[in-house]
């Protein structure tokens, strides 16, 4: 495969939507068949569905949550695993002489991908840690109250007058060293997939720039490694208004060294950001 391949990667929650809407938007080859909206992402999130579908398998056969949640990767594919990615990879590039994909997934299986692809360039998206744990709890709140806003009236009256005012509450308590532990899983195995590649085989945004380092990116990716694309204005993409303010997690984090193990994994990203 020497066709030119862009690996569109970040964790959940990240932007990577978003950034690939606009790629999309730009010419890029994507995909033929995409994840449509939902909640938290109204204008859809630009996921190849064979990828989101074959990232979704190889974890349920793991026996790992299929959202990609988890708290590690898995350390091996089987010979079939294997197989069907190479597969997967092969139909992709038939026909698409410049192509890439999105899914947060991708983070999990990097090693693979770095093996079968060994000439893909990697456009990673880093979003702040508590800004991440934030969206995601935001995420199940938003969900809860969908869920109960489709009940029956009793049920409806006991969400908002009873529950819902601490629901909020209970799900950063619940929820906040999960999220961030899984935050560290997709940051910590970005740091170690760019540490074995050449520095011209990536670069790293910060989510908060990418308003103002749109043309910069495009830039690299037409000048730097020659992807054919038309620059599409990011501001007719990009919704500041949907952009939540961010939750207050940390005196709900129980482990603290998680919180050093975070800040520390993003610092060494950000070193390494645009």
């Amino acid at each position: 495969m020497n066709n030119k391949v862009l690996v569109i990667t970040g964790m959940h929650r990240s932007g990577t939507s978003l950034l690939t809407q606009w790629l999309y938007k730009c010419g890029l080859h994507v995909g033929d068949s995409f994840l449509g909206a939902g909640i938290g992402n109204n204008d859809g999130h630009y996921e190849d569905i064979d990828f989101y579908n074959y990232h979704q398998q190889v974890l349920t056969e793991h026996e790992l949550p299929s959202d990609g949640l988890v708290p590690a990767s898995p350390q091996a594919l089987t010979t079939a695993q294997r197989t069907s990615l190479k597969a997967l990879l092969h139909r992709k590039a038939a026909g698409n002489t410049q192509w890439g994909w999105k899914d947060p997934r991708t983070c999990l299986f990097l090693p693979f991908y770095r093996e079968t692809l060994p000439h893909a360039r990697y456009l990673v998206i880093l979003r702040d840690y508590k800004t991440v744990v934030s969206s995601l709890v935001q995420r199940l709140y938003t969900l809860h109250a969908w869920k109960y806003e489709q009940s029956d009236l009793i049920t409806k009256l006991i969400w908002r007058y009873f529950k819902k005012p601490y629901r909020k509450n209970k799900l950063l308590k619940q929820y906040c060293d999960e999220h961030l532990a899984v935050w560290i899983t997709y940051n910590e195995a970005i740091l170690k997939h760019l540490q074995q590649l050449p520095a011209e085989a990536y670069i790293v945004v910060e989510n908060t720039k990418l308003k103002t380092s749109n043309k910069e990116i495009f830039s690299h990716l037409s000048g730097s490694w020659n992807f054919d694309l038309q620059y599409h204005d990011f501001d007719t993409l990009y919704k500041e208004k949907l952009v939540s303010d961010p939750l207050d997690i940390i005196h709900y984090v129980k482990d603290p060294s998680l919180l050093q193990k975070a800040a520390d994994i993003q610092c060494r990203l950000l070193a390494m950001a645009l």
